[in-house]
C-alpha cells in the first residue's frame, strides 16, 4: 500500500498519519491532509482548485462547472488527491451544517464569489431540482445544498477517471446515502446506486486484508440495510462487523434495584460487553479513549446529559454483584459502541412496538452511556434514550428536555463554549451512526410536544421548518380546519405550481381532482399524487382506477411496499390475477416478512391453478405468522390438495392448538382429517411419490395427543379415530372409540325425546355401534388375552333397549324405531 493509500486509510479511520509516511506526501497534499485531520474543512475548500478564484458563469450549470474544474485538476497523483480531499471536505461541511454542527460561517456562495441574492436562490433551486430523484423532492430548507451537490459531482467525476485512489467509492457511497436521507421517501435509483457502490468499494479497498476498514464498511452497510428496512441483512452485516472487530457482548440478567425504596433485588436486563484487547495497531480509536481511568480534565467532551432527579427511580440500576462490573461499565472502543447502538436499532426494527421491546433496548443504550468517548456516539445514545423515555410517565419529561438539549447543541462551537467537541470529533464516527438531520430531530421534538398535548409549541416548530403537512395536522387537532385550509391556500397563491401543496390541499378536501391537478402540474412525475388517488379509489371500491393510479406511481418510485400491497388487494377484488401476483411479489421482495402478502399471493396462486406455488407461499406466511390460525388453515387445505400430507398434519395440529379452547370440535376440519387418515390407510403416494403409510406415527400423535385429548364431544372425530385404529389392528381401541362416538352423539342431541331428526341421528349411531360390536367383539386380542369384548351381545342389547326406552312413548310407530327393534331381535336370535 503506497503512502497516498495510507493517507486515505488514516483519514477514513480518523487516525493521524505516521510522521515518516506524511513526509513522503507532496507538500500540497500534506497541507490539505493536515487540515482534514484537524477538521478544518473550509480551509481545504478555500485552497482547492475547485473553488480557487471560482466564479460561476450565468449560462453554465454548477454541475458542468465542477466537472470542467475536476477535469483540469486530474491527471497527476497530487491532483487526484486534491480533488478527493476537496470532495470529502465539501461533504463534511454539508454534514456539519445539517447534522452535527458546529455551524460553519463560510457559505458555498462565498466560495463561488456569488454575492447576488437572486443568483444564490437560483443556484439553490437548481440544486433542489437536480437532486430530486424518482419524483421525491429534497427538503427545501436544507442548508447550503450546493456543498453536497459539488461533493457528489466531483466524486463521480473522480471515480470515472483512471485514478488509483483507494476510498473513492466508499466516500461516494457515504455521499449517496446522505443524499437519500434528504428525500421525502426511499428511491430505487439511489438504492441501486448505493448497492453498486457497496460492492465496488469492498473490492477497491481490499477489505480481506484490512480489519479496521472492514469493520467500518460492514457496519455502514448494515446501517444502510437497516435504513431501507432490510432487517435480516442488516443483522447479518452487524454480526460480521462484530466478528471483524473482535467485540464480545451478551444480553443477560443480573440482580439489582431500580428504585430508591426497593428492599429486595430482582433480575435486571444488562449488557455485558468487552472490546478486543488490542495487539499492535489500534482499530481507529484515539489513544485518549482507550482507558477509562483518566483525570477529569482529560475526559472527552460530551453533550449535555440531563439527570433524572426522580423521587423514586434511581439514576442507574444498583446491581448487587460487582463481579461483572468491568463488563457492565468498562470502557469500549468507539466503533464497538457504534455497533451496540446499531444492534439496539435492530431490536426496535425486528420487534413489535411494545413496552417489552423498549425494555430490551434500554441495556444497549445504558452500556454506551457508561463511557463518553465520542461526541456523536454519545449524542446518538442520548437520542435513543430520549425516545425510550417518552413512553413512561416518570421519564417523559427528561426525555423531552434531553431531546431539546440535543437540538440546541448543534449550534455550540468549541471555540466559544467549554466542553464542546469540534468538527473533527463530531465527524469522526458520524457515518457509523444513523443520526437524523437537525430538521428531523426538531420534527421529532415537535411530535413529542404533540404527544404531550403541547400543540401550540409543536405548531411553531412545524411552521418554522415549513413542514406544512404537520402544520395542517396540528390545526386539525386544535379543531381549526378552516385555518389549515387558509394556510395552504395562501401557500398555493405564492407557489401555484407546487404539486406537494396541491396534494396537501387534496388531503384536506378529499377531492381527487386536486391530486390529479398535482399530477398534471408535475408533468406526470410526482408519484405521491397518484398514491393518494390510488388510496382514494380503493376506499371508493373503484378498483380498476385504483390499480391504474398505483401503477403510475410505482413506475416512478417502486420502493413503496404499502402501495404495492394495496394495489395487490385491489387486483384481487377486481379479479386481475396477473396484476395481483406482480404486486404481491414486489411486496415480498421489498419486505420478505410480510405474512399477509404471502397469504394473499398464495390465494391468487390457488385461484389460477398454481397450487404448488400457493403451498410454498403459505408455508412462508405460516412461518412468519406462527399464531395466525387462518393462515394455518389455508395451509392445511392447500397441503392436502397438493398431496403434502406431512405438512397437512402439522398445520392441523397448529389450528387445533390455536382454536380448540374457543370453538372446541369446530377447530377440526372433519373432511380434511378423514383425508389425512385415508392417505395412510390406503397408502396414497404424496407429491414426492413416497408411501402414505410412513406417516402413521404422525397421524397417531395427531389423533391421540392433539385432538382426542382435548375434543371428546364429536362423534365424527371418534369415528375417524376408530377407522384408523382398525387399520392399526387396535380393535379394543377402535371399539372403545365407537362407544365414545355413540355417547357423544347421545349427549349432543338434547332433543332426542322430542325431535324426530335428533332421534334419527342417534339411532344411526346406535346401529353403527352395534355393528361394530358384532364385527369386533369376538375377535382375538393381539396379546391372546381373549376376545376383544366377551360380553358384546349384552352390551349391544342394552344399548338398543336403553335408547328405545327413552323414545318408546313418542316414536314407537316410526320407521327408525322399527329398525332398532329389528336389530334388537336379530341380536336375540343369535
Amino acid at each position: 500500500m503506497n503512502v497516498y493509500h495510507e493517507a486515505e486509510r488514516a483519514l477514513l479511520l480518523t487516525q493521524p498519519l505516521d510522521e515518516v509516511l506524511a513526509n513522503d506526501l507532496a507538500p500540497s497534499v500534506r497541507s490539505l491532509f493536515d487540515d482534514m485531520v484537524a477538521g478544518r474543512y473550509v480551509e481545504v475548500l478555500r485552497a482547492s482548485g475547485l473553488f480557487n478564484d471560482a466564479t460561476l458563469p450565468t449560462d453554465v450549470s454548477l454541475e458542468k462547472e465542477v466537472q470542467q474544474r475536476v477535469k483540469k485538476l486530474l491527471g497527476t497523483k497530487e491532483g487526484d488527491y486534491a480533488v478527493l480531499l476537496a470532495s470529502i471536505a465539501a461533504l463534511n461541511v454539508f454534514v456539519q451544517l445539517n447534522w452535527t454542527g458546529p455551524l460553519v460561517d463560510q457559505t458555498i456562495y462565498g466560495l463561488l464569489n456569488m454575492d447576488d441574492e437572486d443568483k444564490q436562490q437560483a443556484l439553490h433551486k437548481q440544486c433542489l431540482e437536480a437532486m430530486s430523484v424518482d419524483s421525491e423532492p429534497v427538503y427545501h430548507l436544507t442548508e447550503q445544498l450546493a456543498y453536497l451537490f459539488v461533493a457528489r459531482t466531483a466524486l463521480k467525476a473522480l471515480a470515472a477517471s483512471s485514478t488509483d485512489a483507494l476510498t473513492v467509492d466508499f466516500w461516494s457511497r457515504r455521499a449517496a446515502f446522505i443524499h437519500q436521507q434528504l428525500l421525502d421517501e426511499f428511491t430505487g435509483t439511489l438504492q441501486d446506486e448505493i448497492d453498486a457502490l457497496t460492492k465496488s468499494s469492498a473490492q477497491q479497498m481490499q477489505l480481506d486484508t484490512d480489519k479496521p476498514l472492514r469493520v467500518r464498511h460492514e457496519l455502514e452497510t448494515a446501517l444502510i440495510y437497516s435504513y431501507y428496512g432490510h432487517d435480516k441483512e442488516a443483522f447479518d452485516k452487524m454480526k460480521q462487523a462484530q466478528q471483524s472487530s473482535g467485540f464480545q457482548w451478551s444480553l443477560t440478567g443480573a440482580l439489582g434495584r431500580r428504585t430508591k425504596f426497593q428492599t429486595f433485588d430482582v433480575s435486571q436486563l444488562v449488557i455485558l460487553a468487552e472490546s478486543e484487547q488490542e495487539k499492535g495497531e489500534k482499530m481507529a480509536v484515539d489513544d485518549n479513549h482507550d482507558k477509562k481511568d483518566k483525570d477529569d480534565d482529560d475526559e472527552a467532551a460530551r453533550p449535555e446529559t440531563l439527570e433524572l432527579n426522580d423521587d423514586t427511580l434511581l439514576e442507574k440500576i444498583a446491581f448487587k454483584d460487582e463481579a461483572d462490573a468491568s463488563k457492565r461499565q468498562g470502557n469500549l472502543q468507539i466503533i464497538d459502541q457504534s455497533l451496540l447502538l446499531a444492534f439496539c436499532l435492530n431490536v426496535k426494527n425486528t420487534n413489535p412496538d411494545h413496552g417489552l421491546t423498549n425494555e430490551e433496548m434500554v441495556p444497549y443504550v445504558t452500556r454506551v452511556l457508561e463511557n463518553a468517548n465520542n461526541w456523536m456516539v454519545h449524542t446518538m445514545a442520548l437520542l435513543l434514550r430520549s425516545r425510550l423515555e417518552a413512553h413512561k410517565s416518570r421519564t417523559v419529561e427528561r426525555g423531552a428536555l434531553q431531546l431539546q438539549a440535543l437540538v440546541d447543541q448543534i449550534k455550540l462551537d468549541e471555540q466559544k463554549e467549554e466542553g464542546v467537541a469540534g468538527a473533527a470529533e463530531r465527524l469522526s464516527y458520524f457515518y457509523d451512526l444513523l443520526m437524523p438531520s437537525k430538521w428531523e430531530m426538531e420534527r421529532e421534538l415537535a411530535r413529542r410536544f404533540v404527544a404531550l398535548g403541547v400543540i401550540r409549541s409543536a405548531l411553531e416548530i412545524f411552521e418554522r421548518l415549513e413542514m406544512w403537512e404537520d402544520v395542517v395536522t396540528c390545526y386539525q387537532l386544535l379543531e381549526q380546519p378552516a385555518k389549515a385550509k387558509n394556510i395552504v391556500e395562501k401557500l398555493l397563491a405564492e407557489s401555484p405550481n407546487s404539486p406537494k401543496l396541491w396534494c396537501i390541499m387534496g388531503d384536506l378536501e378529499g377531492d381527487p381532482a386536486l391530486w390529479q391537478k398535482a399530477w398534471d402540474i408535475s408533468g406526470g412525475h410526482y408519484a405521491r399524487a397518484m398514491r393518494s388517488l390510488g388510496s382514494y379509489y380503493f376506499k371508493k371500491d373503484d378498483y380498476a382506477r385504483c390499480i391504474e393510479a398505483y401503477d403510475a406511481a410505482l413506475s416512478i418510485n417502486p420502493l413503496f411496499e404499502g402501495s404495492w400491497y394495496v394495489m395487490g388487494c385491489a387486483a384481487m377484488l377486481a379479479e386481475q390475477w396477473d396484476v395481483g401476483i406482480r404486486a404481491f411479489q414486489r411486496v415480498v421482495n421489498l419486505e420478505n416478512e410480510q405474512a399477509e402478502a404471502w397469504n394473499n399471493l398464495a390465494s391468487i396462486y390457488s385461484r389460477v391453478g398454481r397450487k404448488p406455488d400457493a403451498f410454498l407461499a403459505l408455508k412462508q406466511a405460516a412461518k412468519l405468522k406462527f399464531d395466525n390460525w387462518k393462515i394455518w388453515n389455508n395451509l392445511l387445505l392447500i397441503a392436502v390438495d397438493v398431496g403434502q400430507f406431512a405438512d397437512a398434519i402439522w398445520a392441523m395440529q397448529r389450528v387445533v392448538d390455536l382454536r380448540w379452547d374457543k370453538v372446541r370440535d369446530e377447530a377440526v376440519d372433519l373432511p380434511v382429517l378423514n383425508m389425512i387418515v385415508q392417505s395412510v390407510i390406503q397408502n396414497w403416494p404424496d407429491v414426492h411419490n413416497q408411501e402414505g403409510r410412513r406417516l402413521s406415527r404422525q397421524v397417531q400423535r395427531l389423533l391421540d395427543n392433539v385432538i382426542l385429548c382435548r375434543i371428546t364431544n364429536s362423534p365424527d372425530i371418534w369415528r375417524i379415530a376408530a377407522t384408523f385404529y382398525i387399520w392399526q389392528q387396535r380393535d379394543v381401541d377402535a371399539l372403545e372409540a365407537h362407544e365414545k362416538a355413540y355417547r357423544a352423539a347421545l349427549h349432543g342431541n338434547p332433543g332426542l325425546e322430542t325431535d324426530k331428526q335428533s332421534f334419527d341421528n342417534v339411532a344411526d349411531w346406535a346401529i353403527e355401534t352395534v355393528d361394530m360390536y358384532e364385527a369386533l367383539g369376538d375377535k382375538d386380542r393381539p396379546d391372546n388375552a381373549g376376545p376383544v369384548c366377551p360380553d358384546w351381545k349384552y352390551k349391544a342389547k342394552q344399548l338398543l333397549k336403553s335408547l328405545m326406552g327413552k323414545v318408546r312413548d313418542v316414536f314407537d310407530d316410526t320407521p327408525t324405531y322399527e329398525r332398532l327393534q329389528t336389530r334388537l331381535d336379530d341380536l336375540k336370535a343369535m
